[in-house]
Parts: C-alpha cells; structure tokens; sequence
C-alpha cells in the first residue's frame, strides 16, 4: 500500500488534553519514529499566520501545546485533524462536536487574550459522542460502528 503524500490522523479531545497529546502509535511508527527527537513540531492552521513550536515526548505532545489549545479555544469533544506537511511542520484543523471545522468570526484572527472585544465564537450544533473502552484506549485508536 502507498503511503500517502501528507499522512495526517485525528485526535478527539478528552478531559485532560491540554496537558498533551498522544500521537497514534500507527502513524508514530510509520511516520515519525527516528526522527530528530528535540527538533520541535511547528503547527499551524487557517485561523491564524502564527506557527505554535510543540515540543514532542515520546509519543505526547507536551510542552508549547496547550497554548495552541487555548488560542483555538479548544475544548473537550473538539476533533483534530493533524496533516504532516514534511520536516515536522504539521497543518492542524480543529472540528468542533458539529463534525464541522471550527469558524471563527474573523478570518485568520486567533483568541489572544482571554478578555480581548474581538474574541473568535463558535457555533456548535450538536454533539459528538463515542464509547471510551479499554481495548480502544489501548490500541489508541477508535472504530465506528455504522
């Protein structure tokens, strides 16, 4: 099988997220183990021009990551998509419980200051919701059952 041009996988976000991330063990392993193990991820994505360096532990996403979290005022039931664009610089796309992508009000411009007039909202219309099992928590991976 061919691997693709941009690998990406998905992640939902559950209660505990901001303190970091775990990359799935498939991609990990196909596409980022041995790679420049302090060399920092760069992300970005279409709700800003700024490029957020998050320092990979292992497998985790640590350090640099929650304040990409809290600029895209990311919250628990929000999906990301992180597409690998090459030499660690992954595009990330948050979804909101809607399956939609995430819309802020103003393009390009991401929550700076908890208080600031301007502040990015977001519409959700409904929820996404899946079982947490054991067997899915340690396969670190989830199927639907349609």
């Amino acid at each position: 099988m061919e691997t693709p041009r941009e690998p990406h996988f998905f992640k939902p976000l559950l209660p505990g997220f901001h303190s970091g991330v775990a990359i799935p063990l498939d991609f990990y392993s196909k596409h980022i183990q041995g790679a420049e193990i302090n060399k920092p991820w760069k992300l970005r994505s279409d709700a800003s021009d700024q490029i957020w360096e998050v320092i990979r532990e292992g497998r985790t996403l640590t350090k640099g990551w929650k304040e990409f979290t809290e600029a895209h005022d990311l919250r628990i039931g929000d999906i990301v998509i992180f597409k690998h664009e090459g030499d660690m610089v992954f595009h990330v796309t948050p979804f909101g419980p809607s399956c939609c992508d995430i819309q802020y009000t103003h393009p390009h411009i991401v929550k700076e200051e908890a208080d600031a007039d301007d502040a990015p909202t977001f519409s959700y219309d409904y929820c996404f919701l899946a079982e947490v099992t054991p067997t899915n928590q340690k396969d670190d991976k989830m199927v639907s059952k349609i």
